[in-house]
């Protein structure tokens, strides 16, 4: 018998959408860019819509149990879980803060929204059939979401190494 519940993870989905969108709100706040701050205000009201999404399929999947996987795939899902930094003891907020400038937090954006979208492949398989389409459609939009992400990193970086290789540093600018 699995230790998480298909309801449990569902709540951490929820947490990850909450901590993401404390994480693109903080952005939105302390950036002077017009074209990242509605980017960072728009990924805030996504992940809030998220956030609702995965409450609601708490609430139905309570009471389901985990269908017949193979036998480390609770392993998988828990350190899929545990490596996603919107899902851990991490604090959205002071992590936004210690950004120096817009691609950067792209480039951190990217990584959040890359493992969401694992995460939540994963998930898909723990529901019923009936619930699948409410996980595709956040995974659809997740996806969206790093298609947006980098079209706005491209507005911010002028060689082909900036925008392919991210950098923790890439100086002192203010976003």
């Amino acid at each position: 018998m699995w230790f998480f519940k298909p309801s449990e993870i569902a709540k951490i989905g929820m947490k990850i959408e909450e901590n993401g969108l404390a994480f693109y709100k903080a952005l939105a706040e302390q950036t002077g860019e017009p074209e990242a701050k509605e980017l960072f205000n728009f990924m805030a009201g996504e992940e809030g819509q998220h956030y609702k999404t995965f409450e609601a399929l708490s609430d139905k999947l309570k009471g389901y149990e985990v269908p017949s996987l193979e036998d480390d795939y609770e392993d998988y899902m828990r350190e899929l879980a545990n490596c996603s930094v919107f899902a851990t003891g991490v604090d959205p907020v002071v992590l936004a803060k210690g950004i120096k400038n817009v691609v950067e937090a792209i480039d951190l954006a990217l990584g959040f929204e890359k493992d969401s979208v694992l995460f939540y492949l994963q998930f898909k398989k723990m529901v019923p059939d009936e619930e699948k389409f409410g996980v595709e459609a956040i995974i659809d939009e997740e996806q969206k979401h790093i298609f947006r992400l980098l079209t706005v990193k491209k507005m911010y970086t002028t060689t082909r190494e900036e925008f392919y290789i991210p950098k923790g540093d890439l100086g002192d600018a203010e976003i």
